[in-house]
């Protein structure tokens, strides 16, 4: 009896240690997932903040400005339907045994720039039912994301231009195709390699091509090449998208020995360097909607020869109701950061010197055109940049001068100018075509890209990876791109 009673004593010990230590185990690992709940919260709130940013939507958020600083806080609670504003009271998600979260978020930004985001705090509190843990008060675990951006001298966007040439899928055998008729030249350089210092193309200098320029075209309806080079001379790369094959290179199309895909290590007597047709089965085609919902203040075109304010910050808007005609001799002068949103067509027309111009004439200048109905013909004198680094201390960038439109399926781009043209064409779903020898300084993006004169040539600008908040760069700060948000610092109590 007296063994049978210590048997027991020393069972009922070792059950209750047993009883205590599986306790702890469960008490360890569910800490462990409700940490990691509360680090998925904090990266919940950071998406969070950059939605507002990028949409203006700022339902649920507190929002003051004091001293040029916008602050935006908000308490939101997760739901089975995502993030909702505490204050509503909404029916918390329930992460399992009665554990709930919610996230606390701050951001700043200079006033009047959302999407020139300074800092973003992102707090993800899970709170833990009382006595599933301890006995005591209701536990709670969280995670802090913090993130720091470049704050009013630039913009944490994403790259809008990264492609030489892009050709956006379509639903059409005639969409997601680039095409060369005969020759030309696509290379790259940098016009804003780091803060302050510009540089124009450095044609010359003898010799010199950047290897940067990538031609990337999609098309989910074609059987034959969606890139066609014929005898053009490619600096960079191509990559395409073929329906009836995806992971074969007979989307590309050339001229053997004339045509060339190369880079700066390529031998001598090779056209087609392989290495430099990437036959990755979907491209990068980045397509952003535009936001000119937000642009108020617009004022009427009626035929003014002078767009914007000289030295303005902020640009002027233009409304132009039936479109912009410009024939022989006639010229807009842009003197300021300036935006048209046109209803009709762009046209300049009339001969290479004496015919329809728009020119940029002062070192703030700076313009954008959303073509929100009908086409855009670039013949004439063109769009001319006349900044130089002689007169006013910076070149024609290519950020200055962007023609727009994302709602646009039914209009064309045309450039049929032979002036210089610096700038960028952001038109997905337009047709543009370059029917002249014309050179651009910048990239082209389009529903399909016909180059169809003998030797055009373009210099794809680096500088459009690293797109700034500048009024006078053309930030194309109404496209709603998202946010590059990167160096996330994580911080646990």
């Amino acid at each position: 009896m007296l063994a049978a009673l210590c048997m027991a004593i020393v069972l009922t010990i070792a059950l209750a240690s047993y009883l205590g230590l599986c306790f702890t185990s469960l008490a360890m690992s569910t800490r462990n997932v409700v940490s990691v709940h509360s680090r998925e919260l904090a990266e919940a709130g950071i998406e969070q903040a950059i939605y507002a940013s990028n949409t203006g939507d700022t339902t649920g958020w507190s929002v003051a400005t004091v001293g040029g600083t916008t602050t935006m806080s908000a308490a939101m609670t997760m739901t089975s339907s995502g993030l909702v504003a505490t204050s509503s009271s909404p029916t918390a998600f329930n992460f399992g045994n009665g554990a709930t979260g919610v996230v606390n978020i701050t951001m700043t930004f200079p006033a009047g720039s959302p999407q020139s985001i300074e800092s973003i705090k992102s707090q993800g509190v899970v709170s833990i039912p009382k006595g599933s843990l301890v006995s005591a008060a209701t536990p709670i675990i969280s995670s802090t994301l913090t993130y720091t951006g470049p704050g009013a001298s630039g913009t944490a966007s994403a790259p809008v231009f990264v492609n030489a040439v892009a050709a956006i899928r379509g639903t059409t055998t005639a969409s997601g195709k680039i095409k060369f008729s005969t020759g030309g030249l696509v290379d790259s350089y940098n016009s804003n390699p780091s803060a302050g210092s510009y540089y124009d193309y450095p044609g010359a200098t003898a010799g010199y091509s950047g290897y940067s320029a990538v031609l990337a075209a999609q098309n989910v309806a074609a059987t034959a090449a969606t890139v066609t080079i014929k005898s053009a001379v490619i600096h960079g790369y191509v990559t395409g998208y073929n329906y009836s094959s995806p992971s074969s290179t007979n989307w590309f199309s050339y001229v053997s020995n004339a045509g060339k895909v190369i880079g700066p290590n390529t031998p001598l007597a090779t056209y087609i360097d392989t290495s430099r047709v990437l036959t990755s089965p979907i491209p990068y085609l980045p397509v952003f909607p535009e936001n000119i919902s937000s642009l108020t203040n617009t004022t009427n075109y009626t035929n003014q020869t002078t767009l914007g304010t000289t030295g303005a910050t902020t640009p002027k808007i233009y409304q132009a109701g039936v479109g912009i005609a410009l024939g022989t001799n006639s010229t807009i002068s842009v003197v300021g950061p300036v935006i048209i949103i046109s209803y009709g067509d762009i046209a300049l027309s009339g001969s290479a010197t004496t015919g329809g111009e728009i020119k940029l004439t002062t070192s703030s200048a700076s313009l954008q055109i959303f073509e929100e109905y009908g086409n855009i013909t670039l013949g004439g004198r063109g769009i001319q940049n006349l900044n130089t680094l002689g007169t006013t201390g910076v070149p024609p960038l290519p950020k200055r001068v962007a023609l727009l439109d994302t709602n646009n399926s039914t209009g064309t781009v045309t450039i049929s100018t032979t002036s210089p043209f610096y700038g960028v064409i952001y038109c997905p779903y337009m047709g543009v075509t370059v029917s002249s020898n014309v050179t651009i300084c910048g990239a082209i993006v389009g529903s399909f890209v016909t180059f169809s004169g003998t030797s055009p040539t373009l210099h794809y600008d680096l500088a459009l990876r690293n797109p700034d908040s500048t009024v006078g760069d053309a930030a194309f700060d109404y496209l709603t791109t998202p946010l590059a948000v990167s160096s996330l610092v994580a911080s646990v109590p």
